[in-house]
């Protein structure tokens, strides 16, 4: 039953989600690169950025010495904010779920610039925190997206009488999305928060 679960998100995944999530990818790669450029030029909103989310994640408990507590509160907000982009795909047009790419690209920029701006962020402390559980949470957050602006594209298409018929069912686009987020996303932000609360050591925020 599972493994038919599967081989069906796989076979959904490559004819219908696989190019959204190359495109996203890309654009969530071009939008590192320029976020990090920006900073770089703009040390000054580097640092106050920097210790702005610091600030942030003290005070969400992030830094807390119970791990699995920290495991919980980056789950869950991981997990609502997967979810919450998919949702934002029921708004036709608008391809909201971009947003998402964008501000996580330009997030991993603004940690990458810490090191080059000697906010005293150890870069080898970094990577060691951040690149294990990313290999899991980028593709999560990508995947997230990709289904949103498939939904988005799909109800985009309901809207307009003459592209209606090409759209799959509202009920069958609901079962695509819940199938997805359940096999696929739950899995990989439940493994990368396990990782980043219990195996690697905590992000070094000044």
């Amino acid at each position: 039953m599972i493994r038919k679960c599967y081989l069906t998100e796989w076979f959904f995944f490559r004819r219908k989600l696989l190019p959204i999530f190359v495109i996203l990818l890309l654009f969530f790669i071009s939008m590192a690169f320029l976020g990090y450029d920006y900073f770089i030029r703009h040390p000054d909103k580097a640092k106050s950025k920097i210790y702005e989310y610091g600030d942030i994640l003290s005070k969400g408990g992030f830094f807390s010495e119970n791990s699995f507590k920290v495991f919980m509160k980056l789950f869950l907000n991981n997990l609502i904010a997967s979810f919450g982009t998919v949702s934002l795909s029921f708004i036709p047009f608008l391809f909201l779920p971009v947003v998402t790419i964008l501000i996580f690209g330009i997030s991993i920029g603004l940690v990458f610039s810490a090191n080059s701006l000697s906010i005293n962020i150890d870069q080898l402390s970094l990577l060691l925190s951040i690149l294990p559980h990313s290999i899991l949470e980028i593709p999560a957050i990508i995947y997230a997206s990709s289904i949103g602006i498939y939904l988005n594209i799909q109800i985009s298409k309901k809207v307009i009488p003459w592209t209606r018929h090409n759209s799959p069912s509202f009920s069958n686009l609901c079962k695509d999305a819940g199938r997805s987020f359940c096999l696929i996303i739950v899995p990989l932000l439940l493994v990368a928060a396990f990782i980043e609360a219990f195996i690697t050591p905590q992000t070094p925020w000044p």
